[in-house]
């Protein structure tokens, strides 16, 4: 069953198809905007799908994994903005010296220096989301979305991290695991596009700054 689930999942999945599922899903967090329970926290939402979309964009339509990981560094800035409440300089920094840390002392190449930097900051955002989760920042509906969002996304990148890792099973296993990554990357995504809204209905409300 399981072996017929990944064969369709090939044919029908093409890398064009999944990309306009992200692109839809940030389409979903701007339509939301207009019900946001708080304005700022749903710009980010978008804010972060944006970049999210550009990602996917230079991964798997330009195949320029450097563009794409560094989409995904301003993608995990911006959560970490979201969650974290840090400012953009700051996060901006860390990044910056990560990088500088990676490449120059470590000698990695720019791809593996930029993927360390984007491991860091999603360890950082994924944290500050659990957070969020048990100390009520976000409302009953939204603080699930948000915590269920980000675990998919995390074990849609476990499973990234396994696919390039070059091992003889990522490589034996390599439609199966493309498959779980996708499994829960959309809809992981799904979930973070609708964390902004309003599900109790009222309006005027800023939660992350009453919690």
């Amino acid at each position: 069953m399981l072996f017929i689930l990944v064969r369709v999942y090939t044919i029908v999945m093409t890398d064009m198809t999944k990309f306009l599922i992200i692109a839809g899903c940030f389409a979903v967090s701007v339509l939301a905007l207009g019900r946001a329970a708080d304005k700022r926290d749903s710009r980010l939402v978008c804010a972060a799908l944006g970049f999210t979309v550009a990602a996917d964009y230079f991964l798997l339509i330009k195949l320029n994994y450097e563009l794409g990981l560094a989409a995904f560094i301003i993608v995990q800035i911006v959560y970490n903005i979201r969650y974290r409440g840090i400012k953009v300089k700051h996060a901006l920094v860390l990044s910056a010296g990560l990088f500088a840390l990676a490449n120059v002392m470590a000698g990695l190449s720019v791809l593996y220096a930029l993927a360390l930097v984007y491991a860091v900051l999603f360890c950082f955002s994924l944290s500050a989301a659990v957070r969020c989760f048990y100390d009520g920042s976000y409302p009953f509906i939204n603080g699930y979305l948000v915590l269920g969002g980000m675990v998919c996304y995390a074990v849609c990148d476990v499973f990234v991290a396994l696919l390039n890792s070059g091992t003889a099973f990522a490589l034996q296993q390599q439609r199966g695991i493309v498959f779980v990554i996708w499994l829960f990357y959309i809809p992981g995504m799904m979930a973070l596009s609708i964390s902004g809204i309003d599900f109790l209905s009222k309006r005027n409300t800023n939660f992350m700054e009453s919690s």
